[in-house]
């Protein structure tokens, strides 16, 4: 098996291939744009019948090499960066160059470290409802502008052209929602919308964001992905626990699924019973409404498993 590592950049991808024994046999220099890059992978598979390739998460940057790789049956890993970093700064020499990134993530991706992706990972709806909610922050933030021109007595035109730009973001909000929920599995959609809390937008959220629910071997590790897990501390014999979460991952899926669990832990008894507890424990609002979005992952783990609806006991 042949690894290669590439370090991604907006127009440009520099690769390494190393052997067995993390020693570096080739090294690449390839234009980011889909024609380049297929010339690469025709290259390199004449050359290797097996073969992986991997890079670091960069934006959308590394998007054009993943699809290419996979329309080829080439495995493809995706790397986080915090891993890459952990791994350098653990190196005698801290090197930084394009290069020694390459050979970082080709060692890593050896390793089987990082996400193999699948097609299912690249849906349409993903950049579609992530585009709608930061239309909505612009909304937002409209609001605000018009509440303190009001404060301050502006002029009615000048506050009615805010109001009109915010229309026409509500309108762009519900195109692009629509779009990423025609998107989606609709009998997933429908599975997931059987979980108190969850509605329209939460389930499409969830699945455009989390793609392929079997690369996760249980519901601990879909808490851990969204950065939902708690930040654990040790030294020595010393366990420090404490409320701060991880936050590592996707902040739109944190903020769905807290969204959905403020919303369960209204209506669903169980839930309702378990964030009292942890209020009766000492807890804010906030970290028992956290404590109640980590079981909603479980159950949303579940039901996407197993394929039935989610069903109150």
């Amino acid at each position: 098996m042949q690894t290669i590592g590439i370090d991604v950049a907006k127009d440009s991808l520099v690769g390494v291939r190393i052997d067995k024994s993390s020693r570096v046999k080739d090294t690449y220099a390839v234009i980011n744009n889909p024609e380049t890059i297929a010339q690469f992978l025709d290259t390199v598979t004449k050359k290797w019948k097996k073969l992986v390739i991997g890079s670091e998460a960069t934006g959308y940057y590394h998007q054009a090499l993943a699809l290419a790789c996979l329309d080829r049956e080439i495995p493809f890993r995706l790397l986080n960066p915090i891993v890459t970093k952990q791994f350098t700064r653990a190196t005698v020499r801290k090197r930084k160059t394009d290069l020694s990134d390459a050979f970082i993530i080709a060692k890593l991706v050896m390793q089987q470290e990082g996400t193999l992706l699948t097609k299912g990972m690249f849906n349409p709806g993903k950049p579609a409802i992530r585009t709608a909610i930061k239309l909505n922050q612009m909304e937002q933030m409209l609001v605000l502008m018009q509440q303190k021109l009001q404060l301050i007595n502006m002029d009615e035109s000048l506050i009615k052209q805010l109001h009109i730009c915010q229309e026409q973001l509500q309108d762009a909000q519900k195109i692009f929602r629509r779009f990423a929920g025609n998107a989606v599995d609709k009998k997933l959609h429908t599975l997931l919308m059987s979980i108190p809390g969850v509605g329209t937008t939460i389930a499409t959220t969830l699945i455009a964001e989390l793609g392929d629910i079997t690369r996760f071997p249980n519901g601990t590790c879909l808490v851990a992905f969204t950065g939902l897990d708690p930040k654990v501390k040790q030294s020595g014999s010393t366990l420090h626990h404490n409320t701060h979460i991880t936050k590592r991952g996707s902040p739109n899926l944190r903020r769905v699924i807290f969204l959905a669990a403020s919303i369960a832990q209204r209506c669903d008894v169980e839930l309702k019973t378990y964030y009292e507890k942890k209020r009766g424990e000492g807890k804010f609002y906030k970290e028992a409404t956290v404590a109640v979005a980590r079981k909603l992952l479980y159950r949303v783990y579940a039901v996407w498993k197993r394929q039935t609806p989610f069903v109150v006991r």
